[in-house]
């Protein structure tokens, strides 16, 4: 029996550097790889091959190629970026009309597959929006917003990007993600919004349920409020938003959180849950 050529994984890896570059990307992938690496084509070789020799071999094959799409092309081709072969389709939201669940709250979650939390609120490309009482927790909306690339720093740019996305969140009182940086935090906060990082990611239904048993016990009295059952209780939200958000939130003791990068000298202090 013939042995591959490639070891699936390899091939994969190829696949995927393939598909990230301009035009007949395999064809023209294939011939540079085999004239730095030589075959057979292994992990090690893979592992092992630099920008600049991708960058200058096949007579300058990939010479006028973006360097952002180069460096994504040689990620999958080391192993860095791992695959995601499908991603799971967003779920579909559930029916829901202004004062359905009384003593709600409206959670945005930053998820890249299915009801993961999984994402960065810096790099979100889309937002899930559940109404939460004590009682249920229903999935009302999904959300777009602008799509970006690269990574979030501290410029005038990233700050317009979290701009776009606090546009999409006028009507929520809580975001949960994986990874916060101090600006994002502090924006959200600016805005009215409690930032939650959630490190360890997870099942967001699963974290929704944490939260329900904070509101079950005895939650902050901002909490209360946004609840409409504390005094000077706000109304519900409408279910879109319609403007740029504005605001700020409550002042209250710091809450645990994780940075994915440090924007600020320090950490934005969070209004606590519980």
């Amino acid at each position: 029996m013939n042995r591959p050529l490639l070891p699936p994984a390899l091939a994969l890896r190829i696949g995927l550097a393939a598909r990230a570059l301009p035009g007949d990307g395999l064809r023209r992938l294939m011939p540079v790889l085999v004239e730095v690496l030589g075959l057979p084509l292994t992990e090690r070789k893979l592992k092992e091959l630099s920008f600049a020799r991708l960058r200058s071999a096949g007579n300058g094959e990939f010479a006028s190629t973006p360097r952002a799409i180069l460096l994504r092309a040689l990620g999958y081709l080391r192993g860095e970026i791992e695959p995601r072969i499908v991603d799971a389709p967003p779920p579909m939201p559930q029916p829901y009309r202004h004062g359905d669940m009384p003593g709600s709250l409206r959670v945005a979650v930053v998820c890249r597959s299915g009801e993961r939390i999984d994402g960065s609120f810096s790099t979100a490309r889309s937002l899930l929006i559940y109404q939460v009482s004590r009682q249920e927790v229903r999935l009302i909306d999904h959300r777009p917003v602008a799509a970006n690339g690269g990574t979030a720093g501290d410029t005038p740019r990233d700050t317009a990007r979290d701009a776009a996305r606090l546009a999409v969140l006028g009507d929520c009182q809580l975001l949960y993600a994986r990874t916060l940086s101090n600006r994002s935090s502090a924006s959200l906060m600016r805005a009215g919004i409690h930032p939650v990082a959630t490190p360890e990611g997870g099942e967001a239904r699963a974290r929704l349920a944490e939260f329900q048993e904070i509101l079950r016990g005895q939650p902050a009295p901002w909490l209360l409020r946004a609840m409409g059952e504390g005094p000077r209780a706000a109304p519900e939200q409408p279910t879109r938003p319609n403007a740029a958000v504005a605001g700020s939130s409550p002042a209250a003791p710091a809450c645990a959180a994780s940075a994915e990068s440090a924007t600020s000298s320090a950490p934005a202090r969070q209004p606590a849950l519980a």
